[in-house]
C-alpha cells in the first residue's frame, strides 16, 4: 500500500512572519540549553532525541509567544505523547517548574484573550540576549 503525502502550505514571506520563525529558533536554542534536554526525561522513558520547544500557552496568543518562562524544552517523542496526554503533561510539567513560572502561566492562561500588539523585532533583540548570557 503506498503512503499518501500532504502538501504542506507554503511558509508566508511576511516580514513578521519571517521574525516569528527566527524567534522560534531563538527560544529552542534558549529552553535546550536551560533544560539541558527534554524536561521530562527524569520523570518517563523518553530517547531524548529531536529537542523541541514546546510552548505552554498556545503560539496563537502573541503576548506569550516570545517568552521562554513560558516555553520547555522536550523531545519529539514527548511532544508527540503530549497530543494524546494533554491534561497528563500539564500535570508533570507544574511538578516540575519553579512556582514564579507556574504563576505566570496561569495568570496568562487567565489574561489570554486579551489581544497586544508586540513589536517582534525587539522581542527578537531581548531572546538573542538572553541566549548569550546562558
Amino acid at each position: 500500500m503506498r503512503k499518501k503525502y500532504i502538501r504542506l502550505k507554503p511558509q508566508s514571506s511576511h516580514p513578521a512572519a519571517k521574525l516569528k520563525q527566527e524567534i522560534q529558533a531563538v527560544l529552542r536554542g534558549i529552553v535546550i540549553k536551560r533544560d539541558g534536554g527534554c524536561i521530562l526525561r527524569k520523570v518517563r522513558h523518553c530517547l531524548g532525541t529531536v529537542l523541541q520547544a514546546d510552548h505552554l500557552i498556545t503560539r496563537g496568543n502573541s503576548t506569550t509567544y516570545s517568552d521562554p518562562r513560558l516555553v520547555v524544552c522536550v523531545c519529539r517523542d514527548c511532544h508527540y505523547w503530549k497530543s494524546w496526554n494533554k491534561e497528563q503533561y500539564d500535570s508533570i510539567i507544574r511538578s516540575l517548574l519553579p512556582k514564579d513560572r507556574l504563576d505566570l502561566w496561569e495568570r496568562c492562561l487567565r489574561d489570554s484573550w486579551r489581544p497586544v500588539k508586540m513589536d517582534w523585532k525587539k522581542e527578537l533583540v531581548g531572546l538573542k540576549q538572553i541566549l548569550k548570557n546562558l
